[in-house]
C-alpha cells in the first residue's frame, strides 16, 4: 500500500474483512491455526496469529497478503522466460550498491540502536 493508503486505512483498519477476501490468507491462517507447522510446540505460534488478526496490527499486516501473493506469483511467472530473469537479475545487482548491509548496519546502529563499536 501507499503511504496516503495505509494512513486511510489505519481509521478502520479490519483483519477479518482481509481474511474473508482472500482464500489464500485463509488457507495460510488455516494451516497456522491448526498446528499444522508447529505439532512438537502447541501453541508457539498463537501470540503472531493474535497480533495479524488484532485491528491494532501497526504495521496491518495482512492488509498487504495479497499483494505480497500477486508480487510472488509474477515473479514466478517471469523466472519462466530465463532470457527476462537473468537480464532483469543482472540489472537489479548492478543498482544494489545502496543497499550494503554493512550502509544498513550503520545506519541502524546510528539511528536505532546507538551502540559503541567493538574493536578487536
Amino acid at each position: 500500500m501507499t503511504t496516503p493508503e495505509v494512513e486511510s486505512l489505519r481509521q478502520h483498519y479490519n483483519p477479518q474483512w482481509c481474511i474473508d477476501e482472500s482464500y489464500d490468507l485463509q488457507a495460510v491462517l488455516g494451516l497456522l491455526e491448526s498446528g499444522h507447522f508447529n505439532q512438537f510446540e502447541p501453541g508457539i505460534f498463537d501470540d503472531v496469529i493474535q497480533s495479524l488478526k488484532s485491528p491494532k496490527d501497526p504495521w496491518m499486516t495482512l492488509a498487504d497478503f495479497q499483494s505480497y501473493v500477486s508480487a510472488h506469483e509474477a515473479a514466478a511467472q517471469t523466472y519462466q522466460d530465463k532470457d527476462s530473469w537473468i537480464k532483469k537479475s543482472i540489472i537489479n545487482s548492478a543498482r544494489s550498491g545502496v543497499f550494503s548491509t554493512d550502509r544498513t548496519m550503520q545506519e541502524y546502529n546510528r539511528d536505532i540502536w546507538r551502540l559503541e563499536p567493538i574493536t578487536t
